[in-house]
């Protein structure tokens, strides 16, 4: 049975990315790395690098979902903050202001996927 790297280089009709390869990492700021978009959805891969915080936004017509992959970080969001860990995935609402941080001494990973409404 084929991996995802066999498959598409087969020309295959789906898309794929192995997240290792396009992850990308910066001291100075967080990456947002673009994995997929399509008229509705966009599947973005944040790499938050220790010490850096994405400064407070929102997504106005968006539903969201966040799921950790790798490290940990804090998500401040309603007055609370939270512990953002792989295995866990969260729904936020678009609205909603929040700007994950990472106070810890690794590098943190997770996969975000918007759905416009």
């Amino acid at each position: 049975m084929p991996n995802v790297r066999e498959y598409l280089a087969k020309g295959e009709t789906m898309e794929g990315k192995v997240f290792e390869e396009v992850e990308s990492f910066s001291k100075e700021k967080h990456i947002h790395v673009p994995i997929f978009a399509s008229k509705r959805t966009k599947v973005l891969l944040l790499c938050l690098s220790s010490g850096l915080t994405v400064p407070p936004h929102s997504h106005p017509g968006f539903e969201i979902t966040l799921q950790p992959l790798k490290g940990k970080a804090v998500l401040p969001i309603n007055g609370e903050e939270i512990m953002l860990v792989p295995g866990e995935i969260f729904f936020v609402d678009g609205e909603v202001s929040f700007s994950p941080r990472n106070p810890f001494d690794e590098n943190f990973e997770m996969l975000i996927h918007l759905i416009a409404r």
